[in-house]
């Protein structure tokens, strides 16, 4: 009896584990300038460039000379990738800064998704203004939004690396 218990569990935790890679978005990233999909399982491969603390990758050479002539104007995306790629994480409610981490805050905590990310916002107000925003993607990842709710991961996230092209 206790080897058809183990039989049973081992099939199962197997099929489960086939399962795992059908998560196709989960391993996609897209160039902060051109929009063309990035494999984020093949990160050593892409050319990237230094932001903030951690790297933004790209499609290609051209991209990267793009942002790298004018950050600011591709910052919403690249912050979003930092994040996507788990270099950066979310500490507090990007829209006011306000806690998700306390017993009293996951009791109000609401969850909202762009573009495939979860995001966690404080309190039925932040949810509000999330909901009125004409973009919404903007609200959760501008430079000033990022200040208030993300910051760089721990160190053992912190595994993606990359080429750089030369300038």
């Amino acid at each position: 009896m206790k080897h058809l218990l183990l039989g049973i569990a081992l099939i199962l935790s197997v099929s489960s584990a086939a399962d795992e890679p059908k998560k196709t978005k989960d391993t996609k990233l897209f160039c902060v300038v051109s929009g063309d999909e990035i494999d984020k399982n093949n990160l050593n491969d892409q050319d990237y460039s230094k932001y903030k603390e951690g790297k933004v990758y790209f499609c290609c050479g051209g991209c990267k000379m793009d942002f790298d002539e004018d950050p600011k104007k591709f910052s919403t995306k690249a912050n979003f990738q930092l994040v996507a790629t788990k270099q950066y994480e979310q500490t507090a409610c990007p829209v006011n800064s306000g806690s998700i981490h306390s017993e009293k805050a996951k009791k109000k905590l609401k969850k909202v998704t762009v573009n495939g990310m979860e995001v966690d916002l404080c309190c039925p107000g932040c949810l509000k203004k999330y909901t009125k925003s004409k973009d919404k993607f903007s609200l959760l990842f501008s430079d000033k939004a990022y200040e208030k709710g993300f910051d760089v991961a721990s160190q053992q996230a912190k595994k993606p690396s990359g080429k750089t092209s030369k300038k």
